[in-house]
């Protein structure tokens, strides 16, 4: 049996009409505020983006913020360098270069060369076939070639050792003139002078850039080349270039590195592979050179000299009996750099000398003592 059940209807009453207005009133305010508001493009393109990216972003600046100060930090402190730098080499060259060409020098003499001093020095007997001793792009001259000098002379030979201008005991011109041609120039006058003829030149470093181009021009002076770990490159780096021709701070940076600042001692330990294998006395003999006075305002004009050497695309044009050697250790001209030198001469044979840096002469002297000798000999006996 079916009950019908009857839900009892609810009548709807109506507010009195003040009542009404004012809830209708209180409705039509909070109507606004239950509406959902529609999201700008901003808030989508934030809603977009992922949460960690903001964090990256942050990082990034970080690190560009630091580096830059960083960058500031590092100019300051260069900046700082470069005064106290200036500051102490203004107050110190002028008291530490104040020696003459001649004062403290025993043996040898100097040659009116173009009216400027040029110094040498020889060994041995003077009818013995003759060795030429020409250093590299080092303050102290020849006397680099000590340990080498006088054991060639006990073997039979006349040895002479020349310092080129600007180097050791010769003349400090403050003109940029010391191009490899120049001295080169400078070099066969000396010869001249000396009546030297189809000698073995032997060069080290630059010099033998010096020799070659000698060789190339002059060549009746060179019977035979000898080259130590040879640079051909005339002239600086660009970077010392410019550095060198600063205002005030060019000679202070010269002086602090290749005329016996605070720099150069450490450039040349680094010229040996075995830093005890350095001579005991050596820096007390070639310090004074350092002491010359002009010797910096010629170091900078060395490194201002315009290059005007035609090596090395004139090695072909050697043809001369030529012995290299080089270090096995040599930093500045690794063996391999030399053999692509050989490479380019018609007559020319490399010997690696072992455990030896970039002044192998001097490291390994009685090596390249013997080496030398026999090479020089070898056309006489």
């Amino acid at each position: 049996m079916w009950h019908e059940c009857s839900t009892p209807r609810l009548r709807r009453q109506s507010a009195p009409s003040g009542q009404r207005s004012g809830a209708a009133r209180v409705l039509l305010h909070q109507r606004p505020h239950a509406r959902m508001q529609r999201p700008g493009r901003e808030a989508l393109a934030a809603a977009r983006t992922p949460k960690g990216s903001d964090a990256g972003v942050k990082a990034v600046l970080t690190f560009l913020r630091w580096i830059w100060n960083l960058a500031l930090a590092v100019a300051l402190v260069l900046a700082i360098g470069a005064i106290l730098l200036w500051g102490y080499a203004a107050v110190n060259v002028g008291a530490l270069e104040r020696l003459t060409l001649s004062e403290g020098v025993g043996e040898g003499g100097w040659l009116q060369i173009d009216e400027q001093p040029i110094y040498f020095q020889e060994w041995g007997p003077a009818g013995a076939p003759t060795v030429v001793l020409v250093h590299g792009y080092a303050v102290e001259g020849s006397t680099m070639w000590l340990a080498n000098a006088r054991d060639l002379a006990d073997a039979g030979l006349h040895v002479i050792a020349v310092d080129l201008r600007g180097f050791g005991r010769s003349a400090r011109d403050p003109a940029p003139t010391y191009s490899m041609r120049s001295q080169a120039n400078t070099l066969a006058k000396v010869l001249n002078e000396l009546f030297v003829s189809e000698a073995t030149l032997v060069g080290h470093g630059w010099g033998a850039g010096v020799v070659l181009q000698l060789a190339v021009e002059q060549p009746q002076f060179a019977g035979r080349l000898v080259l130590i770990a040879p640079i051909l490159r005339d002239g600086v780096a660009p970077l010392w270039r410019q550095i060198a021709g600063l205002p005030y701070l060019g000679r202070a940076a010269v002086w602090a590195v290749s005329s016996g600042g605070p720099v150069w001692r450490a450039n040349q330990m680094a010229l040996f592979a075995d830093t005890d294998a350095i001579p005991r006395g050596y820096w007390d003999q070639v310090r004074p050179a350092t002491r010359v006075a002009g010797t910096s305002e010629a170091l900078r004009a060395m490194a201002l000299s315009p290059a005007d050497s035609d090596l090395p695309e004139a090695l072909a044009r050697v043809n001369l009996p030529v012995l290299a050697l080089a270090g096995e250790h040599d930093r500045r001209v690794p063996p391999h750099a030399v053999q692509e030198m050989v490479e380019q001469l018609p007559d020319a044979r490399l010997v690696v000398i072992a455990e030896a840096g970039h002044a192998l002469q001097i490291e390994q002297a009685a090596q390249v003592n013997a080496r030398i000798a026999e090479f020089a000999l070898r056309g006489v006996r």
